[in-house]
């Protein structure tokens, strides 16, 4: 054949092996996505790692490893601040390993963290370490249960319970935040109409009111769409036009669908938080606020679990479309596949999360919050939600393995055992029964063949032999304090229920202990100390709770607060009034 045709030939053949690659490439990208192997190009690459990326490519993991032995050895040298530097690059050279976000996250929220003192600094590196997975790391790792468990645990442990000493700033500063997004607790009335709330401004615009009041607005140089958090805040770039608009009896209605709408919006966009989600795990769990932090863990880690299931259907799917070697599902640990071990660990991994948040609510998740959504007080014990936490004990008892199994039944005799106690000091004697009705059902051993009566007194001294004095001193100021409270708010069963509880167990204390420490733990001085602390401020309690306890502490008790009068005499301290109280605490930082 001539030279010519032959060439002629080879490239009419390689023009079409071209175009058959082509037809190729769309099937291939679709499988690639749906196996999840699809890598789209990450943004916020500083131009010379930009540049590393593309022109070494395969050198990608040599720099990889290189950042990662530089960062293990910063580690080493307690040189945190540059390791945060490093880290964020190894995000970014590899995005879909999950493992560089995990590190990073728990680096910013633990490690950095703990190296600052000022609180509101300390309070950002810890909120950064949470916004790196949730608005990074999960987005591009959605499939990670690894990173719902970490972001989950995050806020569980960092913020909510009690390990750092500056965790209840980050209460309070996490509720604020939240109450600013929700306009209070996020009630089922509120979630409800954040999920029905319009997508898009188009579609909020068609109401012919909502549509008015937007055009009013904006004539004025104002978006009360996109600044309705200025408006809300009420700051001072808000022109006074726009706040006589606002304020019209007349647009009252539209003004709300606009603030469900920005509310809904904002939910979506900034905290990545489906309301109907929250809605779902309202019904199931209990009455949330979500100004607390445990259900933001329940809610991450619930949602890793779903993440999880769809993950592991997939991969079974998978197998059995390629005619892989099926794995055995089921039986003993020992006899299972390793994908299938990983699958069982992360899932109870993701379950400890909740249950350990449920507990949580449950031991000392009650906080009470102003209706500016100011953190005021830790209540302490919230027992509306022990009746939810207890399947999720015997759940993990029940589907999984020996190794899961011992933990979780100890945690949950343990959390029954106190839950015959608490009922009892909060009065609910029907609930006590109940709890040790189950106790006695599921570990019998446990109450010996005891009545609930001789059991209850069994644990209630077993209880205050576990105390020193200084810690049951503690314990009565702590009951006192909740009695007051109670008496703030009218609860008066409550408060006669606390008083009497605490009345009893000091005087048994008194004469029960040695003799030169009797008489070391005086009731009507601590109840003065507590009144006292409430009084001029030392908690953050409403206005309006701490002007009805002045004024019944004055009326049914004048000894009591002629006495508080003679110790701020003689501490050189005056009684602030409840408006000065609440100046202070505005002003204060914390």
């Amino acid at each position: 054949m001539h030279t010519k045709m032959k060439r002629l030939v080879l490239l009419t053949v390689g023009v079409g092996l071209l175009f058959g690659t082509a037809s190729a490439l769309r099937p291939l990208q679709e499988m690639r996505q749906q196996y999840d192997l699809s890598s789209e190009p990450v943004k916020g690459l500083s131009p010379q790692l930009a540049l590393a990326t593309q022109v070494l490519g395969w050198g990608r993991g040599i720099i990889i490893d290189v950042i990662w032995i530089r960062m293990e050895s910063l580690k080493q040298e307690d040189k945190l601040f540059e390791l945060v530097q490093l880290a964020d690059w190894a995000c970014k050279l590899a995005p879909r390993f999950p493992h560089v976000w995990d590190f990073q996250a728990w680096n910013l929220a633990y490690n950095v963290s703990w190296r600052v003192k000022h609180m509101p600094d300390r309070w950002a590196w810890v909120s950064k370490g949470i916004e790196l997975l949730r608005d990074q790391g999960i987005p591009l790792n959605p499939n990670s249960p690894m990173l719902y468990e970490r972001l989950g645990w995050i806020i569980f442990h960092k913020i909510g319970e009690q390990d750092d000493s500056g965790h209840f700033f980050y209460k309070q500063t996490f509720g604020l935040y939240m109450h600013e997004v929700l306009g209070g607790s996020g009630d089922e009335e509120t979630l409800g109409e954040l999920v029905a709330a319009p997508r898009t401004l188009e579609e909020l615009l068609e109401g012919e009111q909502v549509k008015r009041l937007y055009d009013e607005c904006l004539a004025e140089g104002f978006d009360i769409v996109e600044r309705f958090v200025d408006w809300n805040l009420r700051t001072p770039s808000v022109p006074a036009a726009v706040v006589g608009i606002l304020k019209r009896e007349q647009n009252a209605a539209p003004l709300h669908k606009v603030e469900v709408y920005a509310r809904a919006k904002r939910l979506r966009e900034e905290c990545k938080f489906d309301p109907v989600r929250m809605l779902a795990l309202r019904e199931r769990y209990g009455p949330f606020d979500w100004r607390s932090p445990y259900p933001h863990a329940i809610y991450w880690a619930s949602l890793g679990l779903e993440r999880l299931d769809a993950l592991e259907r997939r991969t079974f799917d998978t197998v059995e479309k390629f005619n892989l070697p099926e794995p055995k599902k089921g039986g003993r640990r020992d006899g299972l596949p390793e994908d299938e071990k990983f699958y069982e660990y992360q899932r109870v991994s993701l379950k400890r999360v909740i249950y350990g948040s449920m507990q949580s609510l449950v031991m000392h998740g009650r906080l009470l919050f102003d209706v500016q959504g100011r953190l005021l007080l830790e209540m302490g014990t919230d027992y509306r939600f022990a009746d939810a936490t207890l399947p999720l004990f015997e759940e993990i008892i029940e589907a999984h393995g020996t190794r899961f199994r011992m933990g979780s039944a100890e945690g949950l005799q343990h959390f029954l055992m106190r839950g015959i106690v608490e009922f009892y000091f909060m009065g609910n004697n029907r609930k006590s029964v109940e709890y040790f009705r189950l106790l006695e059902e599921k570990f019998a051993w446990v109450v010996d063949d005891r009545s609930y009566d001789d059991y209850l007194e069994y644990r209630l001294v077993s209880h205050m032999e576990d105390m020193s004095t200084s810690q049951f001193r503690r314990y009565v100021y702590g009951r006192l304090l909740h009695m007051y409270i109670a008496m703030a708010c009218n609860e008066d069963e409550r408060a006669y229920a606390f008083e009497q509880e605490v009345r009893r167990r000091v005087k048994k204390w008194n004469e029960d202990a040695e003799p030169d420490l009797r008489g070391m733990v005086r009731y009507e001085t601590i109840k003065n100390v507590v009144l006292r602390d409430l009084l001029v401020g030392t908690y953050r309690i409403s206005r309006a709770a701490m002007v009805n306890l002045k004024a019944r502490v004055q009326k049914e008790h004048p000894r009591e607060y002629a006495a508080i009068m003679q110790m701020l005499q003689e501490e050189g301290r005056a009684l602030l009034e409840p408006e000065e109280v609440e100046e202070r605490w505005r002003q204060s930082r914390y």
